[in-house]
């Protein structure tokens, strides 16, 4: 039995027909929120005052799931003053600072003396921190000023 050209050209044309249709295309990615597998409402949110040159402790971690801190807002008071001041905040774990914030205020006049402006750190992580299971969080001032703070964030399977 002899294989015709014609024969020759329809395995040739299915053969690349079917590799076609079977290779892979370019993977496309869409972002759908945060993957949790958490069955209870993994949101959690924090806020308060942290005095000049102390830390505020937020929460442990539970031991078999990790913390993605998404949302810090940070803001210090205004006032009366003649002199402008720059106070350093930043998120804490055991291991050290995941992240650093610096809130510098400017002065005003406002005809009858100088006033601080009030300041604002609003910061949205779009991967967040991480923090690992078991792990203590915290918010440090640096600084000398009174520095009120939100943090919020979702916990996850590790």
């Amino acid at each position: 039995m002899q294989t015709s050209r014609f024969q020759l050209g329809l395995i040739a044309a299915l053969a690349v027909g079917l590799g076609l249709s079977l290779s892979s295309s370019e993977a496309e990615g869409y972002p759908a929120g945060a993957s949790v597998s958490y069955g209870a409402n993994p949101v959690i949110a924090y806020g308060g005052t942290v005095g000049g040159g102390s830390t505020s402790t937020l929460l442990t971690a539970p031991a078999d799931q990790a913390l993605i801190i998404t949302d810090v807002v940070l803001t210090t008071t205004g006032g009366r003053s003649w002199t402008p001041y720059d106070t350093r905040v930043s998120v804490d774990t055991d291991a050290g600072a995941i992240a650093e914030y610096m809130l510098v205020t400017d002065t005003s006049n406002s005809g009858d003396g100088l006033y601080i402006s009030p300041v604002q750190v609003s910061h949205a992580y779009q991967s967040g921190l991480p923090v690992p299971p078991g792990t203590t969080v915290g918010i440090t001032n640096h600084g000398d000023t009174d520095v009120s703070y939100s943090v919020s964030g979702y916990l996850v399977q590790p």
